[in-house]
This record gives structure tokens, C-alpha cells and sequence, in this order.
């Protein structure tokens, strides 16, 4: 179709339809090359591709994990505050002074029913125990006859024993005596042999306190001599002591008279210094008078030769007086016109200088009047800015009323509604403690108390 089409163009030859036909088809067989090349898995665009689209697909996973976490995340800190918003909306209730006289008075009831269970408890304990002493009382009465009875045995066996006893405590008695009798004169032979032994030792003891008491004198003389001795070196010490302080004084004395020779030896150099230094200012002051008095004989001498000179002088100095006189004149008389001048100048100057000051102090007039108009302007602004935040503060406070009233109110009708939960948990409550048989008078008064109304507070200020 297309070879067809393009034969019935005009205006084109065989050639450039045949050209036109090579290019479609190299366009077609081009366009078959890129869509078999894009479907190979191995070219680097399509490695390129699929790196891509793996790394897309991990981070849409992996938003999508982050997604369902924060969802559940949300939804796990939506459930904790609903939870901590509940318990504190319960503890805040449970705070309420009807619900804690509420838990007070169940709390009596428990006690009053906890009571009467241990006042059971005590009464059947107490039988249990009456029981427990009447069953022991009747074994211990059986336990009596038997003891009794094995007693009436024992009595005979030891009857018995004690007659076997006897006649074997006869034979060692008389076992007993003749060892006695022995061991008696045993030990008189040893007391006699011991007495001699302890007057060898007292005689030996005797020796030794003499030696011990010899001993103690001579250390006692020695001690004594040592004393004295000691005594001796202490009073030596003494007197060395006392000799150095007297030293000590007598150094301190001879340092205190050097330091006073010191003293006045500076003071005399002191003196002697300012004798030198006043000399020295008469030496001075009586050479500046020999050079003044020399100054002045010069001076008279170079003024009387200056006289002389200008004496000298005064002739050549006249003649060019004179000379100079017409020129003076002439030079007087152009500064007579330059004065008529510049004295015209001048009241020229003036009163274009007065012109120029009568219009600084108008400008300045009318400055002092734009800053009076300006600070009233600024107070009257100052004043309205006052009076808005007077008005500002006067609306915050009708606002602050009107809220306090609002809540006054809402706090009434949460007040009613409390009152309301309260009646509904109470009356549960008593039910409860009815079908468990406590006591629910306590419970009762609680549930019936009736509680201060506070009122709100009014519009008007007394």
C-alpha cells in the first residue's frame, strides 16, 4: 500500500520513491533492532534498567514497611492516650470527695464484715481448742495410770538394786578405808619431806630478799648521785641560759645604740647634703646676678651704639621719608576709597546677613511650631494608643468574666452529670455489698450524703 501510495504521488519520481521506500524500510528494520536489543537482559541499559527498577521496588518495600509501622506506631500512641486519657479521667473521679467517702464507708463495710468473720473465726477456734484439750485430757489420764503402774515396777527393780548396791558399797567401803589409811601415810612421809624442802627454800628466799634489798639501795645511791648530777648540769644550763640572755640584751642594747648612731649619722649627712645643695643654689643664684648685671651693662652699651647708629640714620632716613610721603599719600587715599568700598560692602553684607538671620529664625520658628504640632500629635497619638489598650483591657476582662461565668456553668452541669455517675456507681455499689451480705448502712449514708452547693459567682461587684 504504502509502494502504491507513493507511485500515484505527484511530483516525485520513481528514484525518490524508490529512496523513500529504502528509508521506511531501514526506519522499520532499525526501529525491529532496538525493540529485539531493549528485550536482551545483558546490555548495560538493561542491566542500568534493572538495577533501577530493583532498587525502586526495594525502597517502595521498604516505605511500605515504614508506612505499616508508623500506622502502627500511630495507632499504638492513639490507644496509649486513650488509655492514659481514661485512667486519668478514672482518677480524677476517684479523687472526687463523694467517691472517696464512697470507698471509705465500703472500705468501713469491709472492715465491719472482716470483723464479724474474725469474731467467728475466734469462737471456732475456741472450741476447736476446747476439743483438742478435752482429747488430751482424757490421754494424759490414760497416760497417768500407765505411769503409775510402770512406776509400781520400777519401784520393786529398784527396791532390789539397792539392797545388790549395798552390799557391794560394804565391800568398797572397806576397799575404800584400807587405801585411805595407806595414801594417809603416804602422804605424811611426803609433807615431811616437803617441810624440809620448804625451810632449804625459805632459808635460799631469805638470802635473796638480803641481795635484792643491797641491790635496791645501791641503785637507789645511784640514782640519788644521778640526780645530782642532773641537777648540777641543770643549774649549769641555768646559768648558761641566763648568761646568753644577758648577752642577747647586751646585743640588742648595742644594736639599738648603733641603730641610734645610725640614725644620727644620716641625719648629719642629711644636713650636710642640704648645706651643699643651698650653697650651691647661693653659688647659682649669685652667678645669674653677675651674668644679669653683665647683661645689663651690655644691653646699655649695644643701646647707646644703636642710638648712635640711628642717629646716623635719621638723615638717610628722612630724605627717604620724604620720598616715601607722596607715595603714602597716594597709597592713603586708594585705601580711603577701598574703605568707602568695602565699608559699602559691608552694609551690603549686613543686611544680607540680617535677611538671611530673619529667615533662620523664622525657619527655626516654624521648626519649634512643627515639633510642638509633632510632640501633640505624638501625645494625642501616646494618648489614643492609652485609651485602645484601656478599651483592650477592659474587653479582656468583660471576656475573661464571660469565660469564668461559662465555666461556672459548665462546671455546674459537669457537676450534675458527676452527680449522676456517682448515683449510678454508689447504688451498683450497695447491691453488691446487699448480695454479699455486709453491712451497707455505712454504704447507705454515703450513697444518701448530701453534698455543699457552691454558687457561682454573680455579675456584680459589691
Amino acid at each position: 500500500m504504502s509502494r502504491i501510495m507513493g507511485s500515484v504521488q505527484k511530483g516525485k519520481s520513481q528514484r525518490d520513491i524508490q529512496n523513500d521506500q529504502e528509508k521506511m524500510a531501514k526506519a522499520h528494520r532499525k526501529k525491529m533492532s532496538e525493540d529485539r536489543k531493549n528485550r536482551w537482559p545483558n546490555t548495560l541499559e538493561a542491566i542500568r534498567h534493572k538495577k533501577d527498577s530493583a532498587m525502586k521496588i526495594r525502597e517502595d518495600k521498604l516505605e511500605a514497611e515504614r508506612q505499616e509501622v508508623d500506622r502502627q506506631e500511630a495507632l499504638l500512641q492513639k490507644n496509649k492516650r486513650m488509655e492514659a486519657i481514661e485512667r486519668a479521667n478514672s482518677l480524677l473521679y476517684e479523687q472526687t470527695d463523694k467517691m472517696k467517702a464512697l470507698r471509705s464507708q465500703q472500705l468501713y463495710s469491709d472492715v465491719l464484715q472482716d470483723r464479724e468473720l474474725q469474731v467467728y473465726e475466734k469462737q471456732v477456734r475456741k472450741s476447736m481448742v476446747k476439743k483438742r484439750e478435752d482429747h488430751y485430757y482424757e490421754i494424759q489420764k490414760k497416760l497417768v495410770v500407765e505411769g503409775d503402774r510402770k512406776e509400781t515396777e520400777e519401784e520393786q527393780k529398784r527396791q532390789t538394786q539397792s539392797a545388790l548396791i549395798a552390799a557391794q558399797q560394804q565391800e568398797q567401803l572397806q576397799v575404800f578405808k584400807e587405801t585411805y589409811i595407806k595414801s594417809l601415810r603416804k602422804d605424811k612421809a611426803e609433807g615431811v619431806a616437803i617441810k624440809k624442802k620448804v625451810e632449804s627454800d625459805l632459808l635460799k628466799e631469805k638470802e635473796e630478799a638480803a641481795r635484792r634489798r643491797r641491790e635496791a639501795k645501791q641503785a637507789a645511791l645511784d640514782t640519788k648521785i644521778a640526780n645530782e648530777q642532773l641537777k648540777e648540769i641543770r643549774n649549769k644550763m641555768l646559768e648558761q641560759e641566763v648568761e646568753e640572755d644577758q648577752i642577747r640584751k647586751r646585743q640588742a642594747a648595742e644594736k639599738e645604740q648603733m641603730e641610734n648612731e645610725r640614725k644620727k649619722q644620716e641625719a648629719i649627712r642629711f644636713k650636710a647634703k642640704l648645706d651643699i645643695k643651698q650653697r650651691m643654689i647661693d653659688a647659682a643664684t649669685e652667678q645669674l646676678k653677675e651674668l644679669s648685671n653683665q647683661t645689663d651693662e651690655r644691653e646699655a652699651n649695644q643701646a647707646a651704639e644703636v642710638k648712635a647708629a640711628e642717629d646716623a640714620e635719621m638723615a638717610a632716613r628722612q630724605a627717604r621719608r620724604d620720598r616715601q610721603q607722596a607715595a603714602i599719600h597716594r597709597s592713603r587715599q586708594l585705601q580711603l576709597r577701598m574703605k568707602k568700598e568695602t565699608i559699602v560692602a559691608t552694609k551690603d553684607g549686613g543686611k544680607r546677613l540680617a535677611a538671611h538671620y530673619q529667615q533662620r529664625n523664622r525657619q527655626v520658628q516654624e521648626e519649634e511650631q512643627a515639633e510642638n504640632l509633632e510632640r501633640i500629635a505624638r501625645n494625642v497619638k501616646v494618648r489614643k494608643e492609652q485609651e485602645k489598650q484601656v478599651d483592650e483591657r477592659r474587653r479582656i476582662k468583660m471576656e475573661e468574666r464571660a469565660r469564668q461565668l461559662l465555666a461556672d456553668e459548665q462546671t455546674k452541669r459537669m457537676m450534675d452529670e458527676e452527680d449522676s455517675r456517682f448515683y449510678e456507681i454508689a447504688n451498683e455499689e450497695l447491691r453488691e455489698a446487699k448480695l454479699q451480705g455486709k453491712n451497707v448502712i455505712c454504704i447507705g449514708k454515703a450513697v444518701n450524703a448530701k453534698d455543699k452547693q457552691i454558687m457561682a459567682a454573680g455579675g456584680t461587684r459589691v
